[in-house]
């Protein structure tokens, strides 16, 4: 008895100087939660901020995408166009002396007509889904245009008479003034919101520049073809949270079981103990909160390992401390302190209830013999001594917090429960000690 005296007393003597020193480390540290289960949801808050972290770099990868996608659904639809206006250019080209002639009378009856006019619409609406006009102009003007061939059908509202007049815009006047092929972006025009490609028509004996053939893409195309992006990267950004968010739950949950309990019995750590007392700590100087706290250790630990093997003594650990936070709260913190040594915080209760609480603990594990195939151990409850109720006192040189016990304060520590137990082995015939 002696000496679990004086090991729990050095316990609780470890205890007061590690924490006092603690608390003087972490007295300019911002105000913590006194709660469990804010404690425990720290390393959530640290999975939670790498998620949201990972989540914005996802999202500007994906934003990113969006744009690469968009400007190349650009260049690939004013590919399209040029390529449709080459080959019209190419019709006009093969025959220059009829399109010089109808140039010049735009006779819209003559055979020349009829025929260009028969294989632009061929053209035109062949290609319906890639191209929204399909026409041929030349230049009146610095500031002006005129329509001369179209391929839209001549009953229709798009339809472009011969003759008709438009201003002059930036994209067609650099292909008339450079004589090279040229595609612009969207410009909002008359006819819509267009994309354009234009290629001129050179006189093959002269080379003189006599028209440009014009071939547009509508946003409507586009649009079509990148609200269906938008909506695959929505689903791909969903799927991405989902498989995340699981990730994460699954992730913080494993981590924080292996931060924060011993992975023998399964009860909080060390660790995780001193950082629950200096939460509760800190909710004692700032109210009247009755903390209790109490340590409990298995005498003659060693011989039951020396006699039936570790195998066996990691069950007797494992038994008791589940039979122990089987008869604690969610709010209260059981720890394995190192070796058979249990430590525990009990908030909230007075230090009647935490001495009712102890008591059934201490029954319960006399009552519940650790087994296997070739026998059993019975734990023996020696003593049990009142808990100790925490509260801080605050040294008036000093201005630090220190430990103190309720009933024994000059003696400046913390009275423990002392809690004395004999292990004995019992096998089916007779005990064994």
């Amino acid at each position: 008895m002696n000496f679990f005296k004086e090991h729990s007393k050095n316990f609780f003597d470890k205890l007061i100087q590690t924490i006092n020193n603690q608390n003087v480390r972490f007295k300019n540290r911002s105000k913590s939660e006194s709660d469990m289960e804010n404690l425990k949801s720290q390393v959530f808050r640290i999975f939670l901020l790498f998620f949201l972290i990972l989540a914005l770099i996802s999202t500007l990868l994906q934003v990113n995408l969006y744009f690469i996608t968009g400007n190349t659904l650009k260049e690939q639809l004013g590919n399209k166009c040029l390529g449709v206006a080459i080959s019209v250019a190419t019709l006009l080209e093969q025959d220059t002396d009829s399109f010089r002639g109808y140039l010049e009378t735009l006779d819209t009856s003559s055979d020349y007509y009829l025929r260009i006019k028969a294989d632009m619409e061929k053209i035109r609406f062949g290609n319906r889904d890639n191209l929204a006009f399909l026409y041929v102009e030349r230049r009146v003007s610095e500031t002006e245009m005129m329509y001369v061939l179209d391929g839209e059908y001549a009953d229709t509202d798009t339809f472009a008479p011969p003759g008709a007049i438009e201003p002059m815009t930036p994209t067609r006047a650099r292909c008339y003034d450079t004589g090279k092929p040229f595609v612009g972006d969207f410009v909002t025009t008359v006819w819509g919101t267009l994309l354009s490609a234009y290629v001129p028509v050179h006189d093959r004996n002269t080379g003189e520049l006599l028209a440009i053939v014009g071939a547009d893409v509508s946003i409507g195309q586009y649009d079509s073809v990148m609200r269906n992006q938008w909506i695959a990267m929505l689903i791909n950004a969903l799927v991405f949270t989902v498989l995340a968010l699981i990730v994460l739950l699954i992730s913080s949950t494993t981590i924080e079981k292996k931060l924060f309990t011993d992975s023998l019995t399964g009860v909080y750590n060390r660790g995780f103990f001193f950082s629950f007392l200096r939460a509760q700590l800190k909710a004692i100087k700032q109210k009247d909160y009755p903390v209790i706290l109490f340590m409990a250790d298995l005498d003659h630990f060693k011989q039951i390992n020396d006699t039936y093997g570790h195998p066996f003594g990691d069950k007797v650990l494992s038994n008791v401390s589940a039979i122990m936070n089987a008869h604690m709260r969610k709010t209260d913190c059981l720890a394995r302190y190192g070796g058979e040594e249990f430590a525990g915080i009990m908030p909230g209760l007075n230090m009647e209830q935490a001495s009712e609480v102890i008591q059934r603990i201490h029954d319960a594990v006399g009552a519940a013999p650790v087994s296997d195939e070739e026998g059993s151990v019975r734990i023996h409850r020696r003593r049990a001594v009142e808990p100790a109720r925490v509260h801080q006192q605050r040294d008036q040189k000093s201005g630090h917090g220190s430990l103190r016990s309720e009933e024994d304060e000059e003696r400046g520590h913390i009275r423990p429960l002392q809690w004395k137990i004999k292990a004995n082995r019992y096998t089916n015939s007779k005990p064994k000690d």
